[in-house]
């Protein structure tokens, strides 16, 4: 089996503000025959659950959440095991429309409609070392008029809890220690860890193999909509 980790999926719902994110996997088969694909879904506070879907031969095959047995409010990794080679993306969009993309679609919004989406390629291995050179928590109301937050996504699929320390590199540098619960997405919100308004490099270090990736969000900040985000997979160690 061939295995792809895909760490940032949330499924928003926000009947207040109208608010909605909505996730879709892309698998790409090259080859001539089928595959047929196993997908683990990784939560933060319960066990993960499993799901088959099929990717046809010479296409790129799309799924989504609307197929799969996940539920609004929910935020998760994705693991996808393949009998095939495959390639494989996930793309998420955020909404002030509630998921809704028609032309008619009705925001609460005074600047209109907006969506702002993100994508990226999967994880194809597991690494006790990690690294992300671009950290950085901006919150400068007088200085710049975006404020960006950011998230660390880690994924311990093993059976095993994780122990994980946590380095910022700065012009020094400075440790956490985490605990990765087996079979668990941990993600880490930066702004209540990283020092503000100051460029660091992260290196995760874990006692077992673990995914990890990191995750960028922009506002404004006179209005809670999001004005873009990415999302990255972290590198893996060691570095030569």
């Amino acid at each position: 089996m061939r295995t792809h980790y895909l760490l940032y999926h949330s499924y928003l719902v926000d009947e207040k503000q109208l608010f909605g994110e909505f996730g879709h996997l892309l698998a790409f088969n090259p080859s001539s025959r089928d595959a047929d694909l196993r997908v683990t879904i990784y939560y933060e506070d319960r066990e993960p659950e499993s799901f088959a879907l099929k990717a046809a031969a010479g296409r790129s095959t799309e799924s989504n959440y609307a197929q799969w047995p996940v539920h609004p409010s929910t935020r998760f990794a994705l693991k996808v095991e393949s009998t095939e080679p495959i390639v494989c993306q996930s793309t998420i969009g955020w909404n002030n429309t509630l998921n809704d993309y028609s032309p008619g679609a009705r925001t609460l919004s005074p600047h209109g409609v907006r969506e702002c989406a993100t994508s990226y390629m999967a994880i194809t291995a597991l690494a006790t070392d990690w690294y992300v050179p671009d950290g950085i928590v901006i919150d400068t109301p007088d200085g710049m008029y975006v404020r960006e937050s950011e998230w660390a996504l880690l994924l311990n699929p093993g059976n095993e809890p994780a122990r994980v320390t946590m380095a910022l590199h700065y012009d020094q540098v400075v440790e956490h220690e985490l605990v990765v619960a087996a079979r668990r997405l941990k993600v880490v919100y930066m702004d209540d860890v990283a020092r503000r308004n100051a460029h660091y490099g992260a290196h995760f270090r874990s006692d077992r193999p673990i995914a990890a990736q990191w995750l960028r969000a922009v506002k404004w900040y006179d209005r809670p909509e999001l004005m873009c985000y990415w999302c990255v997979p972290a590198v893996p160690g060691p570095l030569e």
